[in-house]
Parts: structure tokens; sequence; C-alpha cells
């Protein structure tokens, strides 16, 4: 339950933190706290090492902006997309989980549609600036929901240790007793 709440209360200092910085950088709030939300969904997640989840979640990123240019020709752009994200995941034998693909790939088309088309021409100078806070701010809340895993994980570990110590004293008691008869 400590966790949670340690998870929550670091989670709310980055948002605010991510929300102040994008504001006077005039970057757009909602993307940095779409990063922020999407990088926490990754380190929460539990599914293969974390670091494959990231490497997985960073093509996504990176084939998001494919997966807008094929969106603009319709919904055939989008099915290529997923085909390739599969072909991807199934190649490295799921290592690289699907589901973190399209995550990066969805958070990179959420943030960065409404630019393309209202002034695709500024492409060059948009297309690195919205990667960036995606990268940067999903990185943040990966970073943070990780660390709380490894607390987890600590306590885990000191719990069974807790646990066998209590066992190998009970088994030790026994013996004694067992003795004394």
């Amino acid at each position: 339950m400590a966790r949670t709440f340690l998870l929550g209360v670091v989670a709310a200092v980055l948002g605010v933190g991510v929300w102040l910085l994008v504001s006077v950088l005039n970057l757009g709030v909602e993307n940095g706290l779409l990063g922020v939300g999407a990088g926490l969904v990754l380190g929460l997640v539990q599914e293969g090492s974390p670091l494959a989840r990231y490497a997985a979640f960073l093509i996504g990123l990176v084939l998001g902006l494919i997966a807008l240019g094929a969106g603009l020709v319709g919904w055939v752009g989008f099915v290529i997309v997923i085909l390739l994200l599969t072909v991807i995941s199934g190649l490295t034998g799921g290592r690289l989980p699907m589901w973190a693909m399209v995550l990066g790939a969805g958070v990179f088309a959420a943030m960065y549609t409404e630019q393309l088309l209202s002034t695709g021409w500024f492409f060059l100078t948009q297309y690195p600036t919205a990667f960036f806070v995606a990268l940067a701010t999903s990185s943040g809340g990966f970073v943070i929901a990780v660390f709380v895993e490894l607390l987890r994980d600590k306590e885990e570990a000191a719990d069974e240790a807790k646990e066998e110590a209590n066992e190998a004293e009970a088994s030790g008691i026994d013996t004694v007793i067992g003795g004394a008869k």
C-alpha cells in the first residue's frame, strides 16, 4: 500500500513538473501529460523485462510517424503498421512486447496528428520536438514506475528471507523439543 502512495505522489510531482515545463516552453501540456501517463503504464505492466518494454516502446515511437503517414491514406495504413509491429514482435519471439510498440506508436500519433494536419510544412522542426517531448515525458513516468517495481522486489526478497528464517527457527525448535522427548 505504501508503494502505491509513493508511486502516486512521485507521479503527481512529475506531472506538475512536466506541466510547468511544457507550459513555459509552449510544447503542449496535453502532450507532456500523455507521455507521463504512457510511461507509467509502460513501467507498471510487468510483462517481460523493463529494458525490453522500453525498447519496444521506442520502436513504437519511431514507427508512430509511419503510422501517421500511412494513416493519412486511410485505415489501410494503420493496418500495415500494426502488421509491421506484429512481425517485429514475432521475430523477437515476443521479447519485444507488441503492446508496448502499439503504445509507443499510439502515443506519438496522438501527440503529433493535430500538428501534422494543421501545419505539415513545418515537419522538419515539429517532428523532432514532438518526438523529444514524447520520449522525455514517457521516460520520466517509466523510470518512476520501474523504481517502485524495484522497491517491491526488494521488499518481497526481504519478506522471503524472514519467512525462511522463521521456518528454520521453527524447525530448530521442533528438533530441540523432539530430542527432549
